[in-house]
């Protein structure tokens, strides 16, 4: 899948931001199925911006209607940057790099930075899956607040974080 990855992203691309929830079972395969549940793996050009066209092919022959997500049972969405903007600091320091196939590397964001955007975005199913993270020891809660207090947000993105944060304690 990945040689098919590598085949239709711009020629100038070798390495992409893995940024999703499948990022985390790709660098942790033994992640639960129940945790495993995303049809899409984002991926997000490292130092190249998205441009239409590139999104077009990509979408095209590895996006959600496409051969290659009947094949694997999964889609590629390429994704622009603009979906790490709440990522805590130093992210792209956590990250774990992986060679997938010749001419491109993945480079996999950290767990509770994936967790931490999955807060952000507070939906049911985000909140259902940090929860579940956090029951494999995968992600810790002191990591989580150790990032969220160090992330310059606004006072209004702070809060839905923390919003989040209460809905996982108060259902797990």
């Amino acid at each position: 899948m990945w040689p098919e990855l590598r085949r239709w992203l711009p020629v100038q691309v070798t390495d992409v931001w893995m940024i999703g929830s499948a990022s985390v079972a790709v660098v942790n395969p033994d992640v639960p199925a129940d945790l495993r549940t995303s049809k899409d793996i984002d991926v997000i050009p490292v130092g190249t911006p998205v441009l239409y066209f590139d999104s077009t092919i990509m979408e095209r022959e590895l996006g959600e209607d496409s051969d290659f997500s009947s094949k694997h049972r999964f889609f590629v969405d390429y994704v622009s940057d603009s979906l790490l903007k709440w990522t805590p600091p130093g992210w792209q320091q956590r990250v774990t790099t992986l060679q997938l196939t010749e001419g491109l590397r993945g480079h996999c964001l950290d767990p509770h930075d994936v967790a931490y955007n999955k807060l952000y975005a507070g939906r049911p199913k985000d909140i259902v899956w940090v929860r579940g993270l956090l029951g494999t020891g995968i992600i810790t809660w002191a990591r989580l607040e150790e990032l969220h207090a160090g992330n310059p947000l606004d006072a209004a993105d702070r809060e839905k974080v923390e919003r989040s944060m209460v809905q996982v304690r108060a259902e797990a």
